[in-house]
């Protein structure tokens, strides 16, 4: 049986409840229910408004009751190259399944928030629907940290476009963000945005004429990669854990 987060309300949404419950985000778990895979009093249902009594309704997602009750843990987890951030792979691709199974975390443990396959680093785990939510919306303002190598050193001028805010994406400008020298070389740079837009560092350097080869995600809000192994967990203290409920509290996050 499954542990996961009980949800604020007796009657409520099922798409709602299983977000929280830190089965994905609202996006991803009504995936779950058009595919056919969420059962709802032995009944398969692909209604996404269809309201539950978490107290009373038996709730399954892939044949595995979900129940209400949250550790509030939350992992740190060193992606490593080539790892697509789901469950179920497509074309072959490497997924973060077999990494969950060997750490032994719980069944409701969910990434916050995802690395793309070319991208390394820290990605952070919780069972918390709630905090899950809040540290991925876009209005959170979460600072996260990158060291990415480029193809060539990017010019002045550049930096102040790429840092400005005078880059669109999709449309819009995106925020103003830092970008500064790392160890390592003239390619090496350090890139702080608390932006979530799709591939959005690789896109930003693409619009200044520069190529990413690599980007490594270092630090989360407060939280940060350390020397943390690849391909390994770690669980929060709870000094850490309160400092990243902080920053989505905060203003502008951390």
């Amino acid at each position: 049986m499954v542990n996961l987060p009980k949800p604020d309300s007796p009657s409520l949404r099922l798409n709602r409840f299983l977000a929280d419950a830190g089965l994905g985000s609202r996006r991803g778990v009504e995936n779950l229910v058009r595919q056919g895979r969420v059962v709802v009093n032995g009944k398969a249902t692909s209604e996404l408004g269809l309201r539950i009594d978490p107290d009373r309704d038996e709730v399954r997602v892939d044949g595995q009751v979900v129940t209400a009750a949250a550790s509030g843990l939350v992992y740190a987890f060193h992606k490593p190259l080539g790892v697509v951030c789901t469950f179920r792979g497509q074309g072959g691709q490497p997924t973060l399944a077999p990494y969950k199974r060997q750490a032994n975390l719980p069944g409701p443990m969910m990434p916050i928030g995802r690395l793309d396959a070319d991208s390394t680093g820290l990605l952070l785990w919780t069972d918390d629907g709630n905090l899950n939510h809040a540290l991925c919306r876009p209005e959170s303002g979460i600072w996260k940290t990158y060291v990415v190598t480029l193809d060539r050193q990017p010019s002045a001028a550049e930096v102040r476009r790429f840092t400005g805010g005078r880059i669109s994406l999709d449309g819009w400008p995106c925020l103003p963000c830092g970008l500064e020298p790392a160890p390592g070389g003239r390619e090496a740079w350090k890139v702080r945005i608390h932006e979530g837009r799709k591939r959005q560092i690789r896109r930003m350097f693409r619009a200044i004429g520069n190529r990413v080869v690599t980007l490594h995600r270092v630090e989360f809000g407060p939280i940060s990669l350390g020397g943390l192994a690849g391909e390994s967990f770690r669980a929060l203290d709870k000094a850490e854990i309160a400092a990243l409920r902080q920053a989505v509290a905060a203003p502008g996050g951390k």
